[in-house]
């Protein structure tokens, strides 16, 4: 198992070339084929959510730019170079079979692009020559007797530094959101106004072609990916009226999108310690929307087509001094837009809103420098500094244009006291990215809510203090604890507008505090060998000045307590592997309006699964959902005009549950 972290992932020896490893590198671990031999993990995304301690974040793809927003596992070295396709989806279609290894890194590693984070995971890559075509079928199966479908045909194959792959995927399913309901409406008094049922319904028609190729080009290695959607997604939200006074009433909408993205990565190494690498991606969009209420005699409608582009390049110089000292340093260029129209009635008569056409767009630039420096085995000191230039305009009611520049210092010190234990502190920097979807109106159909666009938004700008503690045990345990501490400045939230109107606006500072932790725990010490507990656990703490009441509260949609676990075991010698998950749900979530108040809770879920592999090529996974057939519980308060200063008008509360569900994936390759 022992496997290096070398300069370069495209250096690095493979265990299927026979070639011999030298030691790891400080604060690397690798899990290599003995790891997972006793197990049915079909796909490299398996394999990740193995790894002791270690949580996968698949990145913001609804981000701008790159750094730090492409997940925390690599691929040979380098983070995927499309954004679009999730890096969830990258790892599903990577075979086990495809793995050499898998490398946890804790603390960096020189060489090594780390995104920005403390932890990373690089999925290495075989290098002998094979051809795998996949048929994966997928579906989940309700119970009221809908079959959700998903096929995907691939093609891979790869060969040294060549590889080549193609996908095609068709979707025809539904979203949580499909449910049955009750809405309770009362006056401030709690005397009974309204009692309705309630119908949620949607469909996910969607299809993808994803293609990418990879060669040794120019002394370097080119990677090439290309990527197509198109989504076709109504929904509708029908409220029939059980008791009180009013009228049943039905909410319809539908989306139709489309977006393609080319992206390429090129890297090369400049003799045995330097290396170059030069990323560009290009995106661009259309999204059409239109939805409509109609309840008794009352017709509203909303309509929204949008156009969006990103264009990015990103070039990445690094270079290692000496075994001790790597640098790091290089910039990024991007530009994005947003051109947006929407249009609202009532009655068939047009009701003007704040910025509804409107065209944003970003000229955005930062140039970064980064130091690794390892004085000992024990030691990593990681200081870095991103300064960022950015120029947002916005053609709207009245045209706007400001300009940002913003340093974003960052310190990492990892400590290693011995082979078990890591401590790391960091200190650092970040600045938000502004959503321009703020910037336009925008509704909420199964609420009969409308939000106008804000043009005057400032990014959020965050100190951020961390400090973990990691300690590993028998062999495949992990324990790690963590303190965070953020202090923000400009915190978004909503504010008032003129015409009774809200939006997404600036509210001032605020602080954050986060206590988590996380646990692997394996059984074989026990007496129940290839088990394991899996379980994480986190309490937030916030606080900000609620721009209408002057009172300290949570920040908007801030989750207080969040909990999950799971148990799960291979048996057979990897042919077949169990287990069973739970959430603690959500306590309430708090969302402050200026004429509304709202609170939603989840309610705790169980699910258990089971994978079958009776073949190397052929596996077979059954999920059974929502056991507990868990509800989603809304609760509001809804105001005459500003919730601080006006009389209630009444309180509703919303309970929902989408039901109990089968997964069933097949998946055969050839």
């Amino acid at each position: 198992m022992a496997c290096p972290v070398t300069a370069f992932a495209q250096q690095q020896p493979d265990p299927a070339s026979g070639q011999a490893d030298p030691q790891p590198a400080s604060g690397v671990l690798v899990y290599g084929p003995e790891f997972f031999a006793n197990t049915a993990l079909p796909t490299a995304l398996d394999m990740v959510q193995r790894l002791p301690g270690f949580t996968l974040d698949v990145g913001k793809s609804d981000a701008r730019g790159i750094a730090g927003n492409t997940g925390n596992v690599l691929i040979n070295g380098k983070p995927p170079a499309s954004k679009t396709d999730g890096l969830g989806e990258i790892l599903r279609r990577i075979s086990a079979a495809s793995v050499a290894r898998i490398e946890l890194i804790r603390g960096g590693a020189p060489g090594i692009d780390m995104q920005g984070r403390a932890v990373v995971a690089n999925v290495v890559l075989k290098r002998t020559a094979s051809t795998e075509k996949l048929v994966n079928f997928q579906s989940y199966i309700y119970r009221d007797g809908y079959v959700g479908p998903d096929l995907t045909l691939q093609y891979t194959r790869s060969d040294g530094d060549r590889r080549d792959e193609l996908s095609i995927e068709g979707i025809s399913d539904r979203t949580s959101s499909t449910a049955k309901g009750m809405r309770t409406r009362t006056d401030a008094a709690g005397n009974l106004l309204q009692r309705h049922r309630l119908d949620l319904w949607d469909r996910d028609r969607s299809a993808t072609v994803r293609a990418s190729v990879q060669r040794a080009i120019g002394g370097g290695l080119l990677n090439v990916n290309g990527r197509f959607d198109y989504l076709d997604y109504p929904t509708s939200f029908g409220v029939t009226l059980l008791e009180g006074s009013g009228s049943s009433g039905v909410a319809t909408d539908i989306t139709h999108q489309w977006k393609g993205e080319l992206g390429a990565n090129w890297a090369k190494n400049l003799g045995e310690d330097g290396e170059i690498e030069l990323v560009a991606l290009q995106r661009l969009g259309h999204t059409g929307y239109d939805s409509a209420v109609t309840s008794d005699s009352f017709v509203s409608t909303f309509g929204q087509q949008s156009r969006n582009g990103e264009s990015v390049f990103r070039p990445i110089l690094r270079y290692k001094t000496s075994k001790r000292l790597s640098l790091e340093g290089g910039g990024e260029i991007a530009y994005n837009f947003l051109d947006n129209r929407t249009a609202y009635t009532e009655q068939g008569a047009p009701v003007p809103l704040p910025d509804q056409s409107v065209f944003v767009s970003e000229v955005r630039g930062e140039l970064f420098g980064l130091a690794r420096w390892e004085p000992s085995s024990k030691v990593t000191l990681e200081s870095g500094m991103r300064a960022e230039v950015s120029r947002i305009a916005a053609r709207a009611d009245s045209s706007r244009a400001r300009a940002f520049f913003y340093p974003k210092p960052r310190v990492q010190l990892t400590l290693r006291p011995n082979k078990r234990d890591q401590v790391r502190l960091r200190v650092e920097q970040s600045v938000s990215q502004l959503d321009f979807t703020d910037f336009v109106a925008a509704t909420e159909i199964n609420l009969g809510t409308v939000r106008a666009g804000n043009g005057d938004l400032v990014p959020e700008q965050t100190l951020t203090l961390e400090a973990v503690f990691e300690h590993r045990f028998w062999g495949k345990g992990a324990l790690e604890l963590s303190a965070r501490h953020e202090a923000t400045r400009h915190v978004i939230d909503y504010i008032p507008l003129e015409g009774g109107f809200d939006a997404i606006g600036n509210i001032g500072s605020g602080t954050r505090d986060t206590l988590s932790s996380t646990l692997t725990l394996p059984f074989d010490k026990l007496g129940i060998k290839d088990a394991r507990l899996r379980g994480n656990a986190a309490v937030v703490r916030s606080h900000v000045t609620d721009p209408l009441t002057g009172e300290r509260r949570r920040y908007t949609n801030e989750i207080p307590f969040t909990c999950s676990g799971s148990f799960s075991q291979d048996l057979f010698g990897g042919r077949f592997t169990y287990g069973v998950y739970g959430s603690c749900g959500q306590p309430a979530t708090d969302l402050y309006r200026i004429a509304e108040y709202r609170a939603t809770v989840l309610e705790p879920s169980v699910e258990i699964y089971g994978i079958w592999k009776p073949s190397k090529r052929l596996a077979i996974r059954m999920d059974a959902g929502n056991l507990n057939n868990a509800a989603k519980i809304i609760d509001r308060r809804l105001y005459t005009a500003e919730r601080n200063a006006s009389p209630l008008l009444y309180r509703e509360r919303t309970v929902q549950r989408r039901g109990q569900y089968l997964y069933v994936q097949i998946r055969r390759a050839f």
